[in-house]
C-alpha cells in the first residue's frame, strides 16, 4: 500500500514540476488557430502529458536511491528558498535596525538554516554513495 501511495505522489508532483515541459509541448504540437479545448489541441496535450509523467515516474522508480536524491534537492534547493532567502531579503528590503529583535531573529534563522543545508547536503550525498554501491534497477518495486 505504501508503494502505491509513493507512486501516486511521484506522479502528482511530476505533473506540477513538468509544467515548463508541458508548455513547450503545447506550443510545439498545438494549433493556436484552433480553440483551447478543441480535439486538435486536447488530444496531443493529454497524450504528451501522460507520456512525460509516465516517463518521469519510470525514471524515479528505476532509482533505488530516489529519496536520497530528493533529500539532496531539499538540502540545496528547498531549505535556502524557504528559510534563508526570505530572511535575507526581508533584512535587505526593509532594513530593520540592528537593535531590533526582528533583525537578529532573521539572521539566526538564516544562520541555523545554512548549517542545516551543509549537514543535509553531506548526509544526503553520503546516503547516495552508500545506496549506489548496492544499486539494482527497480530495486524498491
Amino acid at each position: 500500500m505504501t508503494n502505491i501511495f509513493i507512486l501516486l505522489q511521484v506522479m502528482a508532483l511530476t505533473a506540477v514540476y513538468l509544467q515548463p515541459t508541458n508548455e513547450m509541448f503545447e506550443t510545439t504540437f498545438g494549433d493556436p488557430k484552433m480553440g483551447q479545448f478543441s480535439m486538435r489541441n486536447v488530444v496531443p496535450r493529454v497524450v504528451l502529458r501522460s507520456l512525460s509523467v509516465a516517463a518521469a515516474t519510470v525514471l524515479a522508480a528505476m532509482l533505488p536511491f530516489f529519496p536520497d536524491i530528493m533529500a539532496l534537492f531539499g538540502a540545496f534547493g528547498c531549505i535556502p528558498l524557504d528559510f534563508i532567502l526570505p530572511m535575507v531579503f526581508y533584512n535587505m528590503t526593509f532594513k530593520p535596525s540592528k537593535n531590533t529583535i526582528m533583525f537578529w531573529v532573521n539572521n539566526v534563522i538564516a544562520a541555523a538554516s545554512s548549517i542545516l543545508v551543509v549537514i543535509g547536503g553531506i548526509a544526503s550525498i553520503r546516503q547516495i554513495v552508500i545506496d549506489a554501491k548496492t544499486y539494482n534497477l527497480f530495486a524498491d518495486m
